[in-house]
């Protein structure tokens, strides 16, 4: 078994009974073709097999084999004969991930790679001879039996959940998962396959539990997922994450909408903090993570929240470098403070304003905003900032105020 992993194939999942029947359980890899599978048991390798199916499709055909196919047949009663004296049979698996090249012709992994594995391996159960990766298909009266006989679907989704594409994921190739989704994935430290929209073939990224205070997952998706989110998506756009096991992943973007005409601006009033106080409680809030005399302090104080959360939350806020928001508890939100005291950027200070707005479409439902970014003075650039913010649609706001 070691000479497998030493070339590159990974643990995939394993067979178990169920009863007395045959069944697999695949925690990745399951939709992957083109792939070098292999059973272990304890460490010895008792077969090699590719296949051109997903892998979970070929396994069923071990699970549920039908009488015409001899190869698929004879695994199954190989593997049940293990399970049933309490032996455990491990499937490892080496997919094809396409970076093979002779001038400009692909080489395929599982075919070059499988003759020499049986002759240097002789696993038992190959008796000598390679698994060309294709199987006589069961007979009409044996599908007659039920699809599911001869073939089986490949694996669904076992949860789901969805995040808002932060300027920061968008140009670095990561993203947070939220805590009510981050039992569904698997260890830090673990690779991660993530199949990008309808890509059969998946990248490889790794689950990090330590870049976030509360052990939530960063999906580190580097080169690959930046130019899938850059290509696919825009910011603040909602992506859709369908979770395939802890271990891997598909994810979807919205599909792209034409430019719709511009319509009126929305009229953006100016005024001071005096001004405005005393309606300040009619106002979602949104200002920048910093504590001390900065507004952040002086909003979220009017709803009770202590310094001490106050500081965490601009923390997380500064950290992360997406916008954060205390909402339900104070309908005050934040930007990273960098983006109005230190970057100058209006483009990078834009973005993270229509991040906020498309959170608040979704769960917060302000239909008034305040704006304060004052330091102590707000720059011109911000205000360049929230013009561009602006500009385009901003659902449910009625009224906004920027506070100078």
């Amino acid at each position: 078994m070691n000479r497998l992993l030493e070339i590159g194939f990974d643990p995939a999942g394993h067979w178990l009974l169920d009863g007395s029947a045959l069944d697999f359980s695949l925690a990745r890899h399951s939709t992957q073709r083109n792939i070098l599978y292999a059973f272990v048991c304890d460490g010895q390798v008792m077969y090699v097999g590719k296949t051109v199916q997903p892998l979970a499709r070929r396994m069923a055909g071990y699970r549920r084999p039908a009488p015409t196919q001899s190869t698929n047949a004879r695994n199954h009663q190989n593997i049940l004969a293990l399970l049933e004296r309490g032996s455990a049979v491990e499937i490892l698996a080496l997919p094809d991930n396409g970076l093979l090249h002779y001038g400009q012709f692909h080489l395929n992994l599982a075919a070059a790679l499988e003759d020499d594995l049986v002759r240097v391996i002789d696993p038992p159960w190959n008796g000598g001879q390679v698994d060309d990766g294709v199987h006589p298909p069961a007979t009409p009266e044996e599908r007659a039996r039920g699809e599911d006989e001869a073939a089986e679907p490949t694996a669904g989704a076992v949860g789901g959940f969805t995040f808002i594409l932060q300027p920061t994921y968008f140009a670095q190739g990561f993203f947070n998962v939220g805590v009510a989704a981050q039992r569904l994935l698997g260890q830090d430290g673990e690779t991660l396959e993530m199949f990008l929209g309808d890509d059969p073939q998946p990248i490889l990224g790794t689950i990090n539990r330590r870049a976030n205070s509360n052990a939530a997952p960063r999906i580190m998706g580097g080169a690959g997922l930046r130019s899938w989110f850059q290509a696919a998506a825009t910011v603040s756009a909602s992506i859709s994450v369908e979770v395939l096991s802890p271990t891997s992943i598909r994810l979807r973007a919205p599909p792209r909408q034409p430019q719709a005409a511009a319509g009126p601006a929305l009229a953006i009033a100016r005024t001071t903090q005096g001004a405005i106080w005393p309606r300040r409680k009619e106002f979602h809030v949104l200002t920048y993570a910093e504590g001390g005399l900065a507004p952040l302090s002086l909003y979220a104080r009017e709803y009770g929240i202590d310094s001490t959360t106050l500081s965490d939350f601009a923390d997380d806020v500064n950290r992360l470098g997406e916008p954060g928001s205390l909402h339900p508890r104070a309908p005050v939100s934040a930007v990273p403070r960098a983006l109005v005291r230190a970057a100058e950027d209006p483009i990078a200070l834009r973005d993270q304003i229509v991040a906020f707005l498309h959170a608040n479409e979704a769960t917060i439902h302000a239909t008034r905003l305040l704006l304060d970014f004052r330091t102590p003075r707000v720059e011109p650039f911000v205000v360049t900032a929230i013009e561009l913010a602006l500009a385009g649609a901003a659902p449910l706001l009625a009224e906004v105020v920027v506070v100078e």
